[in-house]
Order: structure tokens, then C-alpha cells, then sequence
């Protein structure tokens, strides 16, 4: 296989060499633009001369670069999103009402009427953050025009944050959902 790589570079470089620019082209924005996509080429052909080498060279610390790459992509498809949340929040509802109400978690209960409570306000959010996401609540709907909304001095401070955050997705999956819910139907 690194022998068909190896060819690929000099038969595209022969191929290159073969394509000429007409004359009516040259000194215009066309020629320009050749020489930037070939001059571009160049340098991915050098680039991917010079990982093929690093490479061979060293192969345990490819094989770590690549793991790493890929556990982060399939991170990143497997990320959650708001959508998701709303769906997972209205699969559990209809499962708690199907409970009777001598059954049902009081905490499980809580959490997801306080969840139903902050959409019908308008003040949960969603932040993705590439390998996980965040539910979290503000204080004011995005709508709302009063001053406290406006003012950056009233905003909450980053460190207040974390006691905002309402949810975390990892994974495919909204965690603190899943913990609080898991036992919807045995009441404590």
C-alpha cells in the first residue's frame, strides 16, 4: 500500500508538468490563481511526503495520534443535542404518567417538572462544546426587554455557572437526566 502512496506524488507532479497555461492567460488574475492552487498542491504533496516518512519513522506515536483523532470524532458525532434533550424529557414524562402516583420518584418527579417549568419560561439553553453539550437556565428569557437583561453588569459572572448548569451530554447521552430519572417508579 505505501508503494502506491509513494506513486501517487510523482504521477500527479508529471501531470502537472504536462498542463500549460495558454498565453492569452498569462499575467492575468487566471494565471494568479493557478499558481496559488499549485503552489497550494505543492505543499499538501510535501506535507503528506513528510507524514508518510514521520510516519514509518515513528509508528507508536502515529498509532497514538490516530486513536486519539478518532475517539475525539466519534465523540464530537456522538454529542448530543437540544433535540435530543426534549425528547429524552418527553419519553420519561409519558413514562412517569403511565405510574401511578403512589409509585412515582418524588425527585425524578421534581427535576422534570422543573425542566418543564424553565421551556415554559424560555430559560433553558443549550451549549455545545464539541465532545459534550450543556442544558443550563438563565435568569430572564431571551426575549424579555427589561433592563437586568440588558445591563452587563447584572449578568451572572462565569463562576456562577456551574450552579446554572441543568444538564450534561456525553456520550449520546444527557447524564444528569439518566441519574435522576433512572428509578422514576420506586418512591422513596
Amino acid at each position: 500500500m505505501l508503494k502506491s502512496v509513494t506513486k501517487v506524488p510523482q504521477n500527479v507532479a508529471n501531470l502537472q508538468m504536462k498542463i500549460k497555461l495558454p498565453e492569452k492567460f498569462k499575467g492575468t488574475i487566471i494565471e494568479k490563481w493557478t499558481n496559488y492552487w499549485k503552489n497550494l498542491f505543492i505543499d499538501y504533496r510535501q506535507m503528506l511526503k513528510d507524514l508518510r516518512t514521520d510516519i514509518q519513522e515513528e509508528p507508536k506515536k502515529a498509532l497514538i495520534w490516530t486513536t486519539g483523532l478518532a475517539t475525539t470524532i466519534a465523540l464530537c458525532r456522538n454529542n448530543p443535542d437540544e433535540l435530543d434533550y426534549r425528547n429524552q424529557i418527553k419519553k420519561i414524562t409519558n413514562e412517569v404518567i403511565l405510574v401511578s402516583e403512589e409509585c412515582r420518584n418524588v425527585n425524578s418527579l421534581e427535576h422534570l417538572n422543573y425542566v418543564q417549568r424553565c421551556y415554559n419560561e424560555g430559560v433553558i439553553h443549550y451549549a455545545n462544546l464539541g465532545i459534550f453539550s450543556f442544558m443550563y437556565t438563565t435568569d430572564l428569557n431571551d426575549s424579555c426587554d427589561l433592563f437586568k437583561n440588558q445591563c452587563s453588569y447584572l449578568k451572572p459572572s462565569y463562576l456562577s455557572l456551574y450552579s446554572r448548569i441543568v444538564d450534561v451530554g456525553f456520550i449520546g447521552k444527557w447524564w444528569n437526566l439518566h441519574i435522576k430519572t433512572t428509578n422514576y417508579d420506586v418512591n422513596i
